[in-house]
């Protein structure tokens, strides 16, 4: 019961809703195409909202999603840096309260694993891309509060994009071995940037794009695997943004 009552719920809610809505149009121009009319909303109407309702279910469903998050994905190296470098994924600000954010803290927590294994400088990166604080400066609170020394902890607080976090961690530490740490979906682009200015670039991932587990909630739409769609499409774009301007 439990299982039907979810699954009945996906297509009701966002972004669910959309592949039912679509599809009961697509249904329904397609009982009218029997009917006389203009022959582009005869034949074309049905095809337009079947294809949109398909579309919206498979970029929230987790299956799909998982499928096309492959594209984005590369395979860790080994920890070889001298630094590590962890790239700021945002922060949240509230009512006058400012956390962390999720993404963020995943590629903190993965750095501070990587400190425990083979202590060494860490260089947080992210500065503030419209107004606020810089990110850097939050990240660094909780690296210390993980238990990382202050002094272990360099802060880079003027990028606002990747290029600039490569660009500015390369301005305060020089061509030196990094590691480097960020999210699954972001770890492409990143790289693009750091191997511009670093000679030897290691990296781990952290912050994995979603959790698919091949259960039936895989397979039913969910906003957490829309946000996810949009997250590898927002990275493709700038993949192609850094292959046509260079930063």
């Amino acid at each position: 019961m439990l299982e039907l009552t979810k699954i009945i719920s996906a297509f009701i809610v966002f972004p669910g809703f959309f592949v039912t809505f679509f599809a009961i149009l697509a249904f329904y121009f397609f009982l009218k195409k029997k009917k006389p009319l203009k022959p582009l909303r005869g034949a074309w109407l049905p095809i337009l909202f079947l294809s949109l309702s398909v579309f919206f279910y498979m970029a929230s469903s987790t299956w799909f999603v998982n499928l096309f998050s492959k594209v984005l994905y590369i395979p860790d190296t080994k920890d070889k840096g001298d630094y590590i470098v962890v790239l700021g994924g945002g922060i949240d600000e509230y009512s006058g309260s400012v956390e962390v954010g999720k993404h963020t803290l995943r590629r903190l927590y993965k750095g501070y694993l990587l400190y425990k294994s083979k202590p060494r400088k860490i260089v947080v990166t992210g500065g503030v891309v419209s107004k606020g604080i810089p990110e850097a400066f939050v990240m660094k609170d909780v690296l210390i509060s993980f238990g990382v020394p202050e002094e272990d902890v360099i802060v880079e607080d003027k990028a606002r994009n990747t290029f600039q976090n490569a660009q500015y961690t390369h301005s305060i530490i020089g061509d030196r071995p990094i590691t480097l740490v960020t999210s699954v979906t972001h770890m492409k682009r990143s790289l693009l940037s750091f191997r511009k200015f670093f000679k030897e670039v290691y990296h781990i991932q952290s912050d994995v794009p979603l959790d698919f587990r091949n259960a039936f909630l895989d397979y039913i739409p969910t906003y957490r695997a829309f946000y996810t769609f949009c997250n590898i499409v927002y990275e493709l774009v700038g993949i192609l943004q850094y292959a046509i301007f260079k930063s």
